[in-house]
């Protein structure tokens, strides 16, 4: 049984005001201005790791300056996050974050600093990597319990979501950009694909959406939804109005899923769809799922049950390579998996 895990509080914006040393929070502020080739939730998860880096300073090291830190000290903040008992990749975060703020001190002031070198990146160390959480696709059976229940209830809404996000493979962040216009859209915006076999393949493009990547403005895709997909679409917008006109509200969301109550109708933020997962889908399954969790059984579904090639599922998945994919489906999860070749 692995050690429990020791929460590291978050650093409040007033505490970083009133007590870590100007000079760090200065510099700290200047460097996250200056990463345009963050993305905004890396960058907002740097901006928290940031913090805590400067807390450590402070009540570690006596508030001194960045500048002033040494190898030891890098090591020792290192040795401080292990002692939380974090995930491998958490750690890496929060010692990525620290390393390259201070990179940028080392490189961008080189003049005012001349004797100021990285102390994260030469004093950590290399870690043992922490077991993975086993990767638990969604069963077809569970798959249609979803969507039956969901049928039962009229959630047109959560049934569209189910739909679309696995059909797609999209991130829950991605889903939330869906807008609403795609439901509108008619038989002259259909576009069509041919494959070798001579099949044909209709489908509709979405609106851009922001995907997973550096910079500001990320990787942009339009993904391609089906038309059996777009009937789940096309259902939900019909029950949404219905569900507006008799609350008799003003409906000026653009988002195609939404929260509509008596004080109007608002865009749902990602962290609703979490919202569905772990209190209503994990109570159906009767276990633990999350919404990355459709990404893993679309992939595992069209490569290992479908067996459609590896390169196209890696463009669906928007990864840049098909070795990405590989780490997202599931072949078998039984570890004894390799007694077939016995």
């Amino acid at each position: 049984m692995g050690m429990e895990t020791v929460r590291i509080a978050p650093v409040t914006d007033k505490w970083l005001k009133q007590r870590a040393r100007k000079f760090n929070r200065k510099k700290i502020e200047e460097y996250l201005q200056h990463s345009p080739r963050l993305s905004p939730a890396t960058l907002q998860q740097y901006r928290s790791c940031l913090r805590i880096f400067a807390k450590w300073i402070h009540d570690n090291c006596d508030n001194r300056k960045i500048i002033d830190l040494k190898i030891r000290d890098g090591k020792a903040y290192q040795d401080w996050l292990l002692s939380h008992n974090g995930s491998t990749n958490n750690i890496k975060v929060k010692l990525a974050a620290a390393s390259e703020l201070c990179e940028y001190i080392e490189k961008y002031y080189e003049e005012e600093y001349p004797n100021f070198r990285n102390p994260i990146r030469k004093g950590r160390e290399a870690m043992v990597q922490t077991p993975r959480k086993d990767k638990c696709p969604i069963t077809p059976a569970e798959f249609e319990l979803l969507m039956s229940t969901l049928e039962k209830r009229q959630d047109y809404q959560r049934l569209c979501y189910l739909v679309l996000t696995y059909q797609t493979a999209c991130r829950r962040a991605e889903s939330a950009q869906f807008e609403r216009r795609i439901a509108q859209y008619s038989v002259e915006d259909m576009l069509n694909y041919q494959d070798d076999q001579g099949g044909n393949h209709n489908y509709f493009l979405s609106n851009s959406i922001r995907c997973k990547g550096t910079g500001r403005l990320g990787k942009v895709r339009q993904f391609k939804i089906s038309t059996e997909t777009m009937r789940y679409v096309r259902r939900w917008d019909k029950q949404r109005r219905q569900m507006v006109n008799k609350l008799g509200v003003c409906d000026e969301a653009t988002n195609l899923f939404v929260h509509i109550d008596k004080s109007g109708v608002n865009n749902l933020t990602p962290a609703a769809f979490a919202y569905w997962f772990s209190d209503d889908f994990t109570k159906i399954l009767g276990r633990g799922v999350h919404p990355h969790d459709l990404r893993t059984t679309r992939a595992t579904d069209l490569v290992v049950r479908e067996h459609k090639p590896i390169e196209a599922v890696s463009v669906m998945m928007g990864h840049n390579s098909t070795a990405t994919t590989k780490t997202f489906y599931v072949i078998d999860n039984r570890k004894d998996s390799d007694a077939t070749l016995i």
